[in-house]
């Protein structure tokens, strides 16, 4: 079905109004345009830590208790186990019945093993000394053990597994961070015990599996540039989502022990130069259980955090140089680029290459550097496992030692799970890995590539103690994005045109999608109608890059602009329609904007590789095929397309006392090469 014609040629001189960020916010004037707590029946998750630094007679060791703290941290930001579900035992604890005392812990363990129920899960994790005593039995050294007599002053290893057996929870993980005993000041009758020999009694535990630090003949090391020890690090960073291998929001037994084996093993040998090697203690069919049920994160924090993890990676093997590769998402025929996701990977390509940037680790190749030589090269999605085109693509950049691939695995309501990983391209081996699981808002989901109306009763009502009811209306627009596209009702107040040589572009409704026709060269402008008597703003992104310059972070009192920027909604500036100055309520988008003011400048739209089809994508690219106009209400201020080099002169003026409020529309327009549109007809 065609679109119903847009503009005439009697709308004359129209005006256009931007808003930016409160700090100093444009208006622009242009001339003729969880692991979920209530979830009994799935079963809860259950934490005992226990940290032992500052020991009365023994050695002392350091970072227990960061390293109780990190864990206990990302249980509950990552796992979301309430606190009262994650009990700690900590020299500094006010209480003394949660010390690491010898009473303390004979005391309190058995009563907070009981609490599990048969559904649960639980971790108990001791960071400490461990000692063997004459006849030969095995100890955890509390605060106020003596190494000298452990039989007498010690927790008996066998008194913990009976403990541990009588335990209900239906899976428990023991993890024991230990051997960092030896002979004490000269006395040779102490006898230290491995992390690996503390754990060998806990085998034949049924739904029990052990992670011990090290074997018998290797010491757990201190990581002193982590502030923790190496193996609760990486065990930490597994946790935390890093080890959830195949992307479902979930970290296994199976992952989590990979995972922290590969690490620990290689940052022992490369950074700390000595090795250590942790074992995994398991009865004989105990299955794959999962270790911890993973809770979303919000989405820049994800990303961030994946960043990091790939330039630590990067940084402990050595590698100088990395490509990041545009997100790729799961679809039924294999991975492939856009799919269901629309712009939202480009951005998230273009926020972890901005992060891997600002750590200083290594040097990030130049985007559109990299998408020049994908295309030269004609490198498509099923070439990711090749090392030879890898190889290939690495010596067209003049070397390229590594590459960041992220993947776009699947989304649920407002839950979307991403992965990272990290080559080597030289010794064509994965060397990093990253991901987790990101809680979508609303204006992170109108990048998906769906168009919507929102009606004020879409909106959840807010509920007392409930911040966050999000999902509920991201539920309500997953079903409004099943239903035609928006624009072909008339009565749609918000019409979105694209014009060429000074004539709409008309294309045709295909379910949910807008799609029009444009040719290589062609020079387009975004024209926006109004058909009420309403004010509202509109952010406009054009193959996910905003119109709009953004202000980048000052750095030594000088700010920066960064022009076409490729920016996610929630962060985008926005344009101003105000109906009250232009009466005519046609405003007309001209080109990506470089300056603002009297002297305002735009930076024509031209077509550059429209999109040859509407399904998931195999070839790199710049465009992606997409245009949106995301439309919100107007709220008092509280205190692809390829830029060219070349510039028109606009009247760009700026406002200040505006800004955008709830989203209440987005409109999304699909542009496809001509030839192909003509053809799918």
């Amino acid at each position: 079905m065609h679109a119903p014609a847009f503009v005439h040629a009697s709308f004359g001189i129209l005006a256009l109004a931007l808003l930016a960020l409160p700090c100093q916010l444009p208006s622009l004037v242009a001339q003729d345009l969880a692991f979920g707590d209530g979830d009994e029946t799935a079963g809860q998750q259950w934490a005992i830590l226990i940290g032992v630094e500052n020991y009365q007679k023994a050695t002392p060791l350091t970072y227990t208790m960061n390293d109780v703290d990190q864990l206990a941290a990302t249980l509950r930001d990552r796992g979301g186990v309430p606190s009262e579900r994650v009990i700690k035992f900590v020299e500094t604890a006010p209480d003394s019945r949660f010390q690491p005392l010898k009473a303390s812990l004979i005391e309190q363990l058995p009563r907070y093993l009981r609490k599990p129920k048969a559904k649960d899960r639980l971790i108990v994790y001791f960071s400490g000394h461990g000692f063997r005593s004459q006849d030969g039995n095995l100890f955890l050294a509390p605060i106020d053990c003596d190494p000298t007599n452990p039989a007498a002053t010690g927790i008996s290893v066998s008194w913990l597994k009976d403990q541990i057996a009588a335990c209900p929870a239906q899976f428990k993980l023991l993890v024991l961070d230990s051997c960092h005993a030896g002979t004490e000041k000269g006395e040779e009758l102490i006898k230290g015990a491995s992390a690996k020999d503390l754990g060998e009694p806990f085998r034949d535990l049924e739904g029990v599996v052990t992670l011990a630090s090290s074997t018998g003949d290797e010491k757990s090391q201190i990581w002193v540039e982590k502030r923790q020890s190496l193996f609760t690090y990486w065990l930490n960073q597994g946790l935390a989502g890093h080890a959830d291998e195949n992307g479902d929001a979930e970290v296994d037994i199976d992952e989590l022990n990979k995972y922290v084996h590969k690490n620990v093993t290689h940052t022992a040998k490369s950074q700390l130069h000595r090795p250590q090697t942790p074992v995994r203690i398991i009865r004989g069919g105990s299955g794959t259980p999962v270790v911890l049920e993973l809770v979303p994160t919000k989405l820049k924090y994800l990303i961030n955090d994946m960043a990091q993890q790939m330039a630590w990676s990067m940084q402990e093997r050595g590698l100088k140089k990395v490509g990041v590769l545009q997100f790729t998402t799961d679809t039924p025929l294999g991975e492939a680029l856009g799919g269901g996701f629309g712009s939202l990977g480009r951005w998230c390509t273009a926020e972890l290459e901005k992060t891997l940037l600002q750590s200083g680790t290594c040097e990030v190749i130049d985007s559109t550097r990299l998408i020049a030589a994908l295309k030269k090269q004609k490198f498509t999605v099923d070439q990711l496992g090749s090392p030879e085109a890898l190889q290939q693509l690495s010596k067209e950049l003049g070397g390229m030692p590594a590459i960041v691939m992220g993947t776009l695995r699947h989304r649920q309501n407002k839950t979307i799970t991403l992965q990272c990983k990290l080559q080597n391209i030289e010794t064509e081996s994965l060397v990093g890995a990253a991901g987790g699981s990101a809680l979508l808002n609303e204006n992170e989901w109108a990048m998906l590539g769906h168009s919507v109306a929102i009606k004020p009763e879409d909106r959840p009502p807010p509920v007392p103690g409930n911040s966050d009811n999000s999902g509920e209306l991201i539920q309500k627009l997953d079903e409004k994005a099943t239903a035609p596209h928006p624009m072909r009702d008339p009565k749609f107040p918000y019409r979105v045109a694209i014009m060429v040589n000074g004539k709409e572009r008309v294309g045709e409704f295909r379910g949910n999608e807008y799609v029009i026709p444009l040719r290589n060269g062609e020079v387009y402008e975004i024209w926006v109608r109004i058909l009420n008597n309403e004010s509202c703003c509109v952010k406009v992104l054009v193959d996910g890059l905003n119109t709009l310059p953004q202000k980048l972070r000052a750095e030594k009192g000088i700010s920066t602009v960064e022009v076409a920027p490729i920016a996610k909604l929630d962060e985008a500036r926005e344009w101003m329609m105000d109906v009250t100055q232009n009466p005519q309520r046609v405003w007309a988008i001209r080109g990506f904007v470089t300056e603002t003011g009297a002297a305002g400048k735009l930076r024509r739209f031209v077509v550059t590789d429209p999109a040859q089809s509407l399904a998931a994508q195999k070839n790199f690219t710049e465009s992606m095929g997409m245009i949106t106009a995301a439309f919100y209400t107007p709220t008092a201020v509280r205190g692809g397309t390829t830029v060219q080099p070349w510039e028109t002169p606009e009247v760009l003026t700026e406002r200040r006392d505006t800004r955008a409020g709830d989203l209440i529309s987005v409109v999304h327009i699909r542009y496809l090469d001509a030839d192909k549109f003509h053809a799918g007809k």
